[in-house]
């Protein structure tokens, strides 16, 4: 998350490690595009820096004093999806004989294309603690500090002495095909950490930076001490959750502020706006999801929405207009719901929900089991709605769900700021107080999740959506 790091500082008691063989792992999830954004980075107050980082093309690039030409080390890959997560190996052995095998770089198990570079096999100042710092998430070097990382990190392993390729990290699961992390029991029985290594999980909220290469951290002073407003997240690679889609195509020359890994999110005065969240589920499940208005000036909207809206514009004004007849509910700040359905765009109810201003908390509630959506603020459903009513629908409103629609949560406004808790249990820094989940243990929210509706999120769209 911007302005987040991790620091390990150099400390003249600390054993040096090898500057020529090591291992970096770890996994993504980005959030702002186009800037220069360091994975892992040592760093003093001289000249001498090494780096990994997504530069402002989007590309992976890596540097290391005394190793590398003054280009760098270049990916012809972009990394420009907000929506999944990344795995990303760098692998550096400069004992090997060739040049090509100096240096290779894998994501999601595959190694990738890198730009030619010539790489000696010379010292770096990696692993070299007693006079350089280290950093995971921005750059260290004292003349250069900042290029912090926009988005989101998990299981970050760090390996001194040996190059290990992606399948000590990762594996190919066997019925999606897709990339999977290891455990971090499996990683342990693997990995031979050397000197420096270390295991992050990013699992303990009040020490973030603890090295777990012991499951009980004995005999380990590699720990990392966090600089930032970062926190653990329920966000992971096994269990992705949403975000506000910072790419989408917005149109209009609307103004957008990104906060917090794309959790918070300001409109300005300039027009109408609306962004959906990366993730969603298909036509079928209940769903549940929160958001916090915190600057109100003029209007504001959240609620559910279809993809096919967005293709048809619905993007670029609130929930129902320009909407090409496809579905979209919204509960706005004056008590109505603005929709569209799959007949007529830009309608609206009477004021039958109660109004909300900023700082409260939104609640919405989608049963695509039975066609309705319902809506509250702090802790209270409005229009006396009961969200387990099930097919009577007690004060919920009644919805279009055509057959393979694909749901979005979404806010909108027009002069306001938005804060989203999709379960990851934080209103921008700010932890919710209640902490409660759903049926299935998933997410943290501020308020009472109804009884058979479910967090946002992979695990459970696999399962119920």
């Amino acid at each position: 998350m911007a302005s987040t790091y991790l620091l390990k500082a150099l400390n003249a008691g600390l054993t040096n490690g090898n500057s020529k063989t090591w291992t970096w792992s770890g996994w993504f999830k980005r959030s702002k595009l186009g800037t220069n954004q360091v994975l892992w980075s040592w760093g003093n107050d001289g000249s001498s820096d090494a780096y990994m980082w997504i530069n402002s093309d989007d590309k992976f690039t890596a540097m290391a004093d005394g190793q590398y030409g003054s280009s760098g080390f270049v990916s012809t890959m972009t990394f420009k999806d907000v929506n999944s997560w990344y795995h990303l190996v760098f692998r550096c052995d400069v004992t090997e004989a060739s040049n090509a095998d100096r240096w290779r770089v894998y994501v999601n198990g595959e190694q990738i294309t890198m730009a030619s570079q010539t790489i000696t096999n010379a010292t770096s100042i990696v692993n070299q603690v007693t006079t350089v710092n280290v950093a995971i998430g921005r750059r260290q070097r004292a003349a250069a500090l900042g290029d912090y990382w926009d988005g989101y990190m998990s299981q970050v392993v760090v390996v001194d002495g040996t190059a290990y390729g992606p399948s000590t990290f990762g594996s190919t699961d066997a019925t999606t095909g897709e990339w999977k992390p290891k455990s971090d029991g499996e990683i342990r029985s693997a990995v031979t950490f050397g000197t420096n290594g270390g295991l992050y999980p990013f699992s303990n909220a009040s020490y973030l930076g603890y090295d777990y290469q012991s499951s009980d951290r004995s005999g380990t002073t590699n720990d990392y001490t966090l600089g930032g407003s970062g926190y653990k997240t329920s966000d992971n690679p096994s269990d992705n959750q949403p975000t506000l889609n910072s790419e989408v195509d917005k149109g209009g020359g609307i103004g957008y502020s990104y906060s917090q890994a794309n959790q918070g999110l300001s409109f300005s005065a300039g027009d109408w706006g609306l962004i959906p969240g990366t993730i969603g589920p298909g036509d079928s499940g209940k769903w549940y999801f929160e958001a916090k208005q915190t600057s109100l000036t003029n209007y504001a909207q959240m609620g559910f929405l279809t993809a096919k809206n967005l293709n048809a514009g619905g993007w670029e004004g609130y929930f129902g207009q320009e909407g090409g007849n496809e579905p979209a509910y919204g509960y706005g700040q004056d008590g109505k719901i603005y929709y569209s359905t799959t007949s007529a765009n830009t309608q609206s109810t009477s004021a039958d929900w109660a109004t909300f201003t900023s700082g409260d908390i939104c609640m919405c509630a989608l049963d695509l089991d039975n066609n309705f959506i319902y809506f509250g603020k702090n802790g209270t459903w409005g229009n006396s709605g009961d969200p387990t009513s099930g097919s009577t629908g007690t004060g919920g409103f009644s919805i279009a769900n055509p057959s393979g629609s694909l749901w979005l949560p979404a806010v909108a406004g027009y002069n306001c700021t938005w804060l989203v808790n999709f379960g990851n249990g934080y209103f921008d820094t700010t932890q919710v107080a209640s902490g409660n989940s759903d049926d299935g243990g998933l997410g943290t929210f501020e308020y009472d999740v109804p009884a058979g509706y479910r967090t946002i999120c992979t695990k459970n769209i696999k399962t119920y959506g």
